[in-house]
């Protein structure tokens, strides 16, 4: 795993450091840990982060700022605000934040949330598909959509656009059922990949949208709504 810690305060980025490294060192992971003290800084990185560890109020460029250019660019790594002015909670829905921490973070919470991170990866466990005589592993966290296509389905990720020849129903069958679900009878949604929905549509984190069937709606709200209980905003 690929952690990035961005403060402009180098006491709160220290901080944050040990408690990371030493998760690290007592569970013996993989785990990268980068510093950075601009918002500017962290999207200059060529690195692609798995987590982002993200405060909110720093001069220039501020947490949410550098969060929608992220999204901006079709990241999907999971970002954690750590602010100490919690009354931004609902505008930062708009980048789909996996957690918020108030300052000073403490050790149980960060423990807590990567022993969940982690579970959570294991269940977005990768998928194989055969293209053109290759095959091509592809991670399920990377997925945006399915889309179905006849007999086969189109899988779209941030960057690429495969074929399938499975249904779109055989290959939704593959994938995490906590956070995959069938909006409509030819779309699949990765629901970590929603930015917004409307009564027709869900808008992805890279601008493309899903239909929504008009019988779906309804249950559409209530599963999106108790992912985002269970998955993203703890306050």
């Amino acid at each position: 795993m690929i952690v990035a810690i961005c403060d402009d305060d180098s006491l709160c980025r220290d901080h944050l450091y040990g408690i990371l490294n030493a998760y690290r060192t007592q569970h013996r992971v993989q785990m990268e840990i980068y510093h950075f003290d601009s918002g500017k800084a962290l999207l200059d990185s060529p690195r692609r982060f798995d987590l982002i560890f993200l405060d909110y109020q720093m001069p220039g460029l501020n947490g949410m700022d550098a969060a929608r250019t992220l999204r901006s660019r079709n990241m999907t790594c999971s970002i954690v605000f750590i602010t100490s002015y919690p009354q931004f909670v609902l505008e930062s829905f708009e980048v789909q934040p996996y957690r918020f921490l108030l300052k000073p973070a403490q050790q149980d919470q960060i423990h807590g949330l990567l022993n969940t991170f982690w579970e959570q990866q294991r269940k977005l466990a990768p998928i194989v598909v055969v293209q053109d005589g290759c095959q091509i592993t592809i991670e399920a966290k990377d997925i945006l959509y399915l889309e179905g296509s006849g007999k086969n389905c189109i899988i779209r990720t941030a960057e690429q656009t495969y074929t399938c020849s499975k249904t779109l129903a055989q290959a939704h069958a593959l994938l995490p059922q906590h956070c995959f679900y069938r909006t409509h009878k030819s779309f699949v949604v990765n629901l970590y990949s929603i930015r917004s929905f409307d009564k027709e549509n869900v808008t992805l984190i890279n601008g493309e949208a899903a239909r929504i069937g008009r019988n779906n709606l309804t249950e559409f709200r209530q599963i999106y709504a108790q992912f985002v209980k269970d998955y993203y905003i703890k306050v």
